[in-house]
Order: C-alpha cells, then sequence, then structure tokens
C-alpha cells in the first residue's frame, strides 16, 4: 500500500507495536526509477533523462503480512530521516541482548610453560 512520508511514518510505527513482542519488521531502501520509462528506446536517451530526473528514494517496511511503501524526493530526505530515526529509536528497545560468550584466556606462566616444553624437547 502506497502511502505518503508522514501516513508511512506512522504506519511503521504501528507496524514495530504490533511485531513488539513476537515478529520482525522489514525495511528496505533502494533507487526509485519511474516504471513509466519505455526499454524499448535506445540505453542512452534513457540515461540522460535519468540524469535530469530528481533522485527518489523507494522505501518499503513489510513485518510478512502488511506491505506499506512510500518515495522520498531528495528535498525531504533530511526531514524523512530525522523522523525515522525517532521511529526506530522508540521501537528498537525491545531487541534482544545477547550473551558474549567467556573468551578462553591465556596466563603468562601457562604460555611461558609452553614455551620452555618446546626448548626441552629441541
Amino acid at each position: 500500500m502506497y502511502l505518503d512520508n508522514d501516513a508511512f511514518l506512522s504506519a511503521l510505527n504501528k507496524l514495530y507495536q504490533v511485531t513488539s513482542k513476537k515478529g520482525t519488521v522489514w525495511v528496505t531502501m533502494k533507487k526509485y526509477v519511474d516504471s513509466d520509462s519505455n526499454f524499448s528506446r535506445k540505453k542512452a536517451d534513457r540515461i540522460k533523462e535519468s540524469e535530469e530526473e530528481e533522485n527518489k528514494c523507494l522505501v518499503r517496511a513489510t513485518n510478512g503480512k502488511k506491505k506499506i511503501s512510500t518515495i522520498v524526493l531528495s528535498k525531504d530526505k533530511s526531514m524523512f530521516e530525522k523522523n525515522y530515526k525517532n521511529v526506530l529509536l522508540i521501537n528498537l528497545d525491545n531487541l534482544k541482548v545477547e550473551k558474549k560468550k567467556p573468551t578462553p584466556t591465556t596466563t603468562p606462566s601457562s604460555s611461558t610453560a609452553k614455551t620452555a616444553a618446546k626448548k626441552t624437547k629441541v
């Protein structure tokens, strides 16, 4: 479902809240190229037109059941990034903390004992 930028961010916030206990939300961003382009034209003509167009970013989000998307223009990019950051900061407090595995540390006495044992074998 295509939404404007503000509606997308509020829908994304709801999507994160729905999946806060269990579930995943995937968000993808990529450069948007108008699909109205006629690909039978020469490649050089398409490159000229793409250079003249304003850069756009397609942002999609899904939880596997509901899909939402928006197109962010380059002039709205900074405002969208600030609002997107705020949505992430609010909703990413449910991340699981991975327990670090203790790394085996070598004591100085054991390493010197190994080198002494190697010297005696020679």
